[in-house]
């Protein structure tokens, strides 16, 4: 298991070489206000002590009881139950046991991600490697890596890779990483990637000579200079395996980095096609977006097409990007997401329905 001063080793080397342009707005006004806890002594209760803040989206007990509700319903009590934690990293107090298990509303949404990719990833080919954009303290590279055996690679500003490296590492204390601080020339190569189980390195270390099989980013990109987002763009494209993958979940409008960041203006080539496109579970204002390579001219670009539309409807009806209700307006029909125990639902009276489920609630 990596020590905390390793971790913070790395860490120190990587904002020794920070490339400014690759932290936005966004992110200079979260890391600005925990720069003082990036210290051994903090890092074990990361989760409660606001290390995490912006990296972690928890909940209170009543709204995270309601998402695993939800989360039952849509995948399904074994699929879920096997993929729960028995370790509560970072000793977050958002969360709730049941049995040796840690019920976290965050987690939950990952444990959705991974479902969606069992289905339409790894239940299509091998993935033997993996590379993460973006993905905060390392949940749900935790429920990936828990489940297919692949080299992950995670490519994250350094206030993060602090965090991943953490929680990561004492969820798989056997498991080899290499950080920053054992990287010479800021770039890893194939030999040395297959030598571990996770490398966790900053946007400014190169990737060479391995062909990904996956890349994910989620809720990330959208808060990126967009100048970062086409560099990470050309890396995966460049990347990417021979029909490989990308998924990729980000929200259809947001303008945290001082100006607009849209989906649909993403900087894909012709050279994908879609899996999935659908709006966001439980999040309606964030679009699930995943293509396949292929050689030819693909599909994409309809697709994008029609994510426009669907911002631009919402746009019309006065949300903005921000849906106030768990319907979103999807042009020809409505999708209403987040419907919890929808069998219930459908052969229940209202009453009963709201009476049962508070009922079930309270149980947790």
């Amino acid at each position: 298991m990596l020590t905390a001063e390793r971790i913070l080793k790395a860490f120190e080397k990587s904002m020794a070489e920070y490339e400014p342009a690759q932290k936005s707005k966004h992110w200079e006004g979260w890391f600005g206000r925990t720069k003082h806890l990036y210290k051994a002594e903090f890092l074990e209760n990361f989760r409660n002590n606001t290390l995490s803040a912006g990296l972690d989206d928890q909940a209170p007990p009543q709204g995270t009881k309601e998402i695993f509700c939800d989360l039952l319903a849509e995948v399904g009590e074994e699929f879920v139950f096997s993929n729960l934690s028995t370790k509560n990293i970072g000793n977050s107090r958002q969360v709730f046991m049941i049995g040796e298990k840690v019920v976290d509303a965050g987690q939950a949404f990952h444990i959705k991600w991974l479902h969606d990719l069992v289905a339409h990833v790894f239940s299509q080919r091998d993935v033997k490697y993996m590379c993460e954009i973006g993905g905060g303290y390392g949940s749900l590279a935790q429920k990936i890596r828990s489940n297919i055996k692949c080299r992950y690679i995670m490519i994250d500003l350094p206030e993060a890779n602090v965090l991943s490296s953490c929680y990561l590492s004492r969820h798989f204390p056997d498991m080899r990483f290499l950080l920053a601080d054992e990287v010479a020339g800021n770039a890893v190569n194939k030999e040395q990637i297959d030598q571990y189980d996770f490398v966790i390195v900053p946007p400014w270390y190169e990737i060479k000579g391995v062909a990904i099989d996956l890349f994910i980013n989620t809720r990330s990109m959208m808060e990126m200079n967009m100048e970062a987002i086409k560099k990470y763009f050309d890396f995966i494209q460049g990347a990417v395996s021979p029909n490989g993958f990308f998924f990729n979940i980000n929200r259809y409008y947001k303008d945290s980095v001082g100006y607009p960041i849209k989906l649909s203006e993403y900087p894909y080539d012709e050279k994908w096609n879609v899996v999935l496109s659908k709006p966001a579970w439980r999040q309606p204002i964030i679009h699930c977006l995943l293509t396949r390579r292929t050689e030819g001219k693909g599909t994409i670009r309809e697709e994008l097409n029609k994510i426009e539309r669907i911002y631009q409807e919402n746009r019309r009806v006065g949300r903005e990007g921000f849906v106030k209700t768990r319907t979103i307006v999807v042009p020809g029909k409505r999708a209403v997401l987040g419907l919890p125990f929808k069998f219930l639902k459908a052969i229940l009276p209202p009453s009963l329905y709201r009476k049962l489920k508070e009922a079930i609630i309270s149980q947790l």
